[in-house]
């Protein structure tokens, strides 16, 4: 199986793009669904963002991973073409390392603002509740949590309070000037606007005006901020007040439009006004900017001012890299010691049909043996078959782990002739199948049974060290 992680961001595509490559939230349930079927899925994540659009998935190694691109852009009526030019695709380790970045905000517009953790959260829960969150993609997931949450505890990558929104109020202040006394209008109700009604209010506006689709959410941001709700109907009469607007909806549609905003101006009697749009789909109709005395920023506009964000955090976003290196490296060091599980398996069912024959064997020859006798020999055949087992198993963990390939397996298979072994041995019961022990019991270091109804075996059985002298 693969893992991929693919689609694009603010680093590889411009605004006009991911929002039409954007999942509505409502809709991301059903693309999952779409995904799997179109691309051929095992496991799959959709992460739909202001800034990103990416799909995080596992695949059959014979599959493509063109074909989650070509998913993702039909689930959205895009030409493959224009989404293959903008994307990305990263596979095995370098999929694993992008995800964990992402979640950790390494890869952020702003590194360090802490949004992006809760919504890779919420994409690997929507994807849960649609089961289509598998075994890999959920170690990955909760691995990068993990991972996300040492960095925030263990560096200063998160500390200063940078955020998307903090970041558009600095760009307000910029451009317009002082805030102080100014009135400001929130549009949407979000974790967003209330970031952003907080850093306005630190930089002095006098009035905290919100607009929000839901009268009730729109209430309690006011309420919380200090500011006045109004009604959705009321948009128009808001913007005529305020001097700085940031809008932060989650409008598949433009909300302000050139012909709109015309009509405002004229009862504004040309004072300018200064809007930031952070909403992707974005908010505000971008021929909106070319009216006189309305000045309209996005979220690829914020970029502008991120080159010295970058600058003041670059020693603590290489600490926080550092930290979650140790927590991708288990995750790969997890992945590859998975991926020898079909054949431990194999070589273990094979060993074992092998010894449970020769000790019948053994035991018929023996003649009439008592229980505790019968067990001794039985006991004496799992020792060896460990002994044996020992140093191939060992040898093909650390080959897989420790060299980052897997250079035994197909090895332990020819040597061992397991493909015609097992067809041989095929009567061999699910249930002994399932009884086998997994890859962590097969590679640890506990000893073997060496006494069984007291009769002493005299073995020496401690495998890490025994073996090791040779």
């Amino acid at each position: 199986m693969s893992l991929f992680a693919v689609g694009l961001n603010h680093t590889t595509a411009p605004v006009d793009l991911r929002e039409r490559l954007a999942v509505p939230r409502e809709q991301i349930g059903d693309s999952l669904a779409d995904l799997v079927k179109r691309a051929s899925l095992s496991e799959v994540v959709l992460l739909s963002t202001c800034n990103r659009v990416e799909v995080y998935a596992v695949q059959p190694e014979a599959k493509r991973p063109d074909q989650i691109l070509e998913a993702l852009a039909s689930l959205r009526g895009i030409q493959g073409d224009l989404v293959r030019r903008h994307c990305f695709v990263r596979e095995h380790d370098g999929a694993a390392r992008h995800i964990f970045r992402v979640a950790a905000s390494l890869e952020s517009m702003v590194v360090g603002e802490p949004q992006i953790l809760g919504q890779v959260k919420d994409a690997w829960q929507l994807a849960r509740q649609r089961q289509t969150v598998g075994p890999i993609l959920d170690r990955c997931l909760t691995m990068a949590f993990r991972g996300a949450k040492r960095v925030r505890s263990e560096t200063e990558v998160a500390r200063g309070g940078a955020s998307v929104a903090s970041v558009a109020v600095e760009l307000a202040h910029r451009i317009f000037g002082e805030l102080r006394g100014s009135t400001v209008a929130l549009i949407g109700a979000g974790e967003m606007a209330r970031q952003a009604a907080a850093h306005l209010r630190a930089a002095g506006a006098e009035q905290v005006l919100v607009v929000n689709r839901s009268a009730a959410r729109g209430q309690a941001l006011a309420e919380a901020v200090g500011g006045v709700a109004h009604e959705w109907e009321q948009l128009a009469e808001v913007l005529i007040r305020a001097d700085v607007v940031v809008t932060s909806t989650g409008a598949t549609e433009p909300i302000i439009d050139p012909r709109m905003m015309r009509r405002i101006m004229r009862k504004r009697r040309g004072a300018p006004i200064f809007i930031v749009d952070i909403a992707v789909p974005r908010d505000v109709d971008p021929k909106v900017g070319r009216l006189d005395s309305v000045y309209v920023y996005d979220v690829d506009d914020l970029q502008k001012i991120l080159n010295s964000n970058m600058q003041a955090r670059g020693q603590e976003a290489e600490a926080a890299g550092v930290v979650l290196e140790q927590e991708i490296t288990a995750f790969l060091h997890w992945q590859r010691a998975r991926s020898l599980n079909p054949v431990i398996r194999d070589l273990r069912t094979h060993a074992r049909s092998i010894m449970d024959r020769e000790v019948d064997k053994a035991i018929a020859r023996l003649g009439d043996l008592d229980p505790g006798q019968r067990d001794a020999v039985a006991a004496l055949g799992h020792a060896i078959t460990q002994k044996i087992l020992h140093r191939p198993l060992k040898a093909l963990r650390e080959s897989a782990i420790q060299t980052e390939r897997d250079d035994l397996s197909g090895a332990l298979r020819t040597l061992f002739a397991l493909e015609e072994a097992l067809d041989s041995e095929a009567g061999l019961g699910d249930a002994e199948l399932e009884a086998l022990e997994d890859l962590e019991d097969s590679l640890g270091s506990g000893e073997p049974q060496q006494r069984a109804q007291g009769v002493d075996l005299d073995l020496d059985l401690d495998l890490d060290d025994s073996e090791d002298r040779e």
